[in-house]
């Protein structure tokens, strides 16, 4: 009940103190992040930072697409299961910055976000900050624009992690049968 309280407070309050200014931003940052749009073109930037050649930077984008696709549907499979309402459902004092249609729990981009960013962590670590406060920023955007409580956020960054490290795991086990 008290994280419930917590929830709704912080919801609330984000919702209802935006600073203009950052209105525009904040949707924009979460239209990059559909279907874990951001995390493939990462993943071709990566690929051609690291000189992966262009059949490896195929691979490594589609291996993204498919890391968030999979943290999406996990996400979706959990909403259905849930049935959160949305934050401006419950509050009427919040006005989202645009339409959702969705259960609220879990939050999908946090788990896209999460997902791509400990996929790519993995591949280059030395972007590993960049990645995760990037994924970070998707996820406290969607507090911000009245779309999700905190702890929707938080359960699609569980989400996109587990998914994330399950896919390291796979390319991590594919480098060591590789050089075998």
């Amino acid at each position: 009940m008290l994280l419930a309280s917590i929830d709704d407070r912080i919801a609330v309050w984000m919702a209802t103190h935006r600073v203009e200014v950052l209105n525009d931003p904040t949707v924009w940052i979460g239209t990059i992040d559909r279907l874990g749009a951001v995390w493939i073109v990462l993943a071709v930037v990566v690929g051609v930072a690291r000189r992966c050649g262009a059949a490896r930077i195929v691979l490594l984008a589609g291996f993204t697409a498919l890391t968030t696709l999979a943290a999406d549907s996990a996400s979706f499979a959990v909403k259905d299961l849930v049935d959160r309402t949305r934050p401006f459902v419950g509050h009427p004092e919040i006005h989202p910055l645009y339409a959702v249609h969705s259960s609220s729990f879990p939050a999908g981009h946090a788990a896209t976000s999460f997902a791509g960013a400990t996929l790519l962590s993995y591949v280059a670590p030395r972007a590993a900050p960049l990645f995760v406060a990037l994924a970070a920023a998707i996820g406290v955007s969607r507090v911000y624009d009245g779309v999700h409580y905190p702890t929707d956020v938080l359960g699609g960054a569980a989400i996109g992690i587990a998914v994330g490290a399950g896919a390291a795991g796979l390319l991590a086990l594919a480098r060591r049968r590789r050089s075998a």
